[in-house]
């Protein structure tokens, strides 16, 4: 009887030190599965920033450049899915390491003259956005580039780019062409639910217009 008892509480003792040893190992590995899927989301939106950035340097002043830098982006966020992205801005800053309008992150900041000091006569709000939504990302992207049917862009009476028109950006080589951002926000569901439920991913490109000759 003694070695049967002493059998079982080997047996219970090897029970307790495998579950003390799985925990760990079991968070751990949901821990490499996690945050590898939070690195591919993290590069996938620093890339599709990064490719909006340079489309829309290229678009310069064209009617229809954000049209075509959301199509970009959506194309680059593909192995994300848009459904992860929350939203989309295409802003203006006077100098390369210039934060972004924090106003730009609720909606978007129109670029409206206002009478200023005489020298210079005139002023504008040099920070100005066009904030898109996830369902205008969707949307824009399933537009034909050619025809661009619905008239949301081109700045027309209904248009979402009107707050900073395209084609009011300046590309004159003659002059200081425009430095154009590209911030991009999403956000990555924890499978597991280990490390909480969400968490925000986010990553801004500026980058100089191609200037043009005028």
């Amino acid at each position: 009887m003694s070695q049967a008892r002493s059998r079982r509480r080997e047996r219970g003792s090897s029970l307790f030190e495998a579950a003390i040893v799985t925990l760990p190992f079991v968070i751990i590995l949901f821990g490499v599965f996690e945050f590898g899927l939070i690195s591919r989301n993290n590069l996938t939106t620093t890339n599709a920033s990064r490719e909006g950035g340079r489309a829309a340097s290229v678009f310069g002043n064209d009617g229809d450049a954000d049209f075509f830098v959301l199509q970009t982006i959506k194309h680059a966020i593909a192995p994300m899915g848009t459904e992860n992205v929350d939203f989309v801005v295409i802003y203006r800053v006077e100098n390369v390491g210039d934060p972004m309008n924090p106003s730009c992150l609720t909606g978007s900041v129109a670029f409206v003259p206002t009478v200023a000091n005489p020298d210079p006569p005139t002023a504008v709000n040099a920070q100005p956005c066009n904030h898109y939504t996830r369902d205008q990302l969707e949307n824009a992207a399933l537009l034909d580039p050619a025809s661009n049917p619905t008239g949301e862009f081109g700045c027309g009476p209904i248009a979402i780019d009107a707050a900073w028109c395209p084609s009011i950006r300046e590309v004159s080589l003659s002059a200081q062409p425009d430095l154009v951002g590209v911030y991009i926000q999403t956000s990555h569901d924890y499978v597991t639910k280990f490390f909480g439920d969400t968490r925000t991913l986010s990553e801004s490109t500026v980058i100089q217009i191609e200037p043009e000759e005028q």
